[in-house]
């Protein structure tokens, strides 16, 4: 118990102290891709803790059971704690039980919300393929709407969706732009990605780690998508794509758009000039590093006796 109750102590710092810091380091933009990995390291080393918890737990658990000549002097040595009054070991002893059955109860709900959402994207991205259209050099479905809206959606296979107004809308260096932005969605799975975080927020909606983390990731990912169709057409092409589309329609529950995420902000950074940031990149770095870590660090520190945490 002594490991389990120190991730779970560790997980608990991480949910503290993690938003605030990772606020601060990801507000500005200036690496996407490393500040979605650090929320997203983040929300992992939390996961992992949890996890490892209740796997040491419920071995801890089995050993007593497959020793039943042990079982009855390891309840009685609970009790004699708590009877001389040891708040911090009874305290300990509750985090761990109530941690472990809220853990089991979560991932269940999250695992059916996400097939759930799995479900309706798949169907959606089939529908589409059968209501809309090819047009030949377009990689891309054209569906009729008045509104103009691009947008991508994780399927079998995976399609980017654009509507008719939107074809008649866009400038062709402005539509080559969208589309690389939709396709550099769908090349880094930032669908899944995005998908995981809405279900982690959903499940844990008073957890800032977990609410905060999916509206900065999903931001995030929608400037790494910038910033490879910026790489390619220049960021003109896209700020202007952006900017024509924003406002037109929402985008679709599941899906990813160019219009989906912090329309302003993101604009604004497309047409400042481009800041290196680099020690602000170090410090991200080192907290990813840290994050990553977190988890085995705090169990060996556990097995060696340097933390203690736990009650037996």
């Amino acid at each position: 118990m002594t490991i389990a109750a120190c991730l779970l102590l560790y997980s608990l710092v991480v949910l503290w102290v993690g938003p605030p810091i990772l606020r601060g380091l990801t507000r500005s933009g200036y690496s996407p891709s490393l500040g979605a990995a650090a929320w997203m390291t983040a929300i992992g080393s939390v996961l992992v803790s949890w996890l490892a918890a209740m796997t040491f737990t419920l071995a801890d658990l089995v050993h007593h059971w497959n020793h039943s000549d042990s079982v009855l002097a390891h309840c009685l040595e609970i009790l004699r704690d708590i009877a001389v009054g040891n708040a911090l070991q009874l305290g300990l002893l509750l985090l761990d039980g109530l941690g472990v059955t809220a853990i089991a109860i979560s991932a269940t709900r999250l695992v059916r919300m996400l097939m759930r959402m799995r479900c309706q994207t798949h169907e959606h991205a089939s529908d589409v393929r059968m209501v809309g259209r090819r047009l030949t050099g377009l990689d891309a479905v054209v569906i009729d709407a008045p509104e103009p809206v691009a947008y991508c959606i994780a399927g079998r296979p995976h399609e980017v969706v654009i509507t008719s107004a939107a074809l008649a809308t866009l400038t062709k260096p402005q539509l080559a732009a969208i589309l690389a932005h939709e396709r550099a969605h769908l090349d880094g799975r930032h669908p899944e990605i995005v998908a995981v975080a809405r279900g982690l927020a959903a499940t844990f909606p008073g957890l800032a780690l977990m609410t905060e983390g999916a509206q900065h990731i999903s931001r995030l990912l929608e400037m790494c998508a910038d910033d490879a169709a910026a790489s390619e057409y220049g960021p003109q092409p896209i700020l202007g794509g952006i900017l024509t589309l924003a406002g037109a329609a929402p985008i679709p529950s599941g899906a990813l758009g160019a219009t989906g995420a912090a329309v302003v902000a993101r604009a604004e950074r497309l047409a400042a000039a481009r800041k290196t940031g680099f020690g602000r990149n170090a410090v991200m770095s080192a907290v990813i590093a840290i994050m990553a870590g977190g988890p085995l660090a705090t169990a060996v520190l556990a097995v060696t006796g340097a933390l203690i945490c736990g009650i037996w």
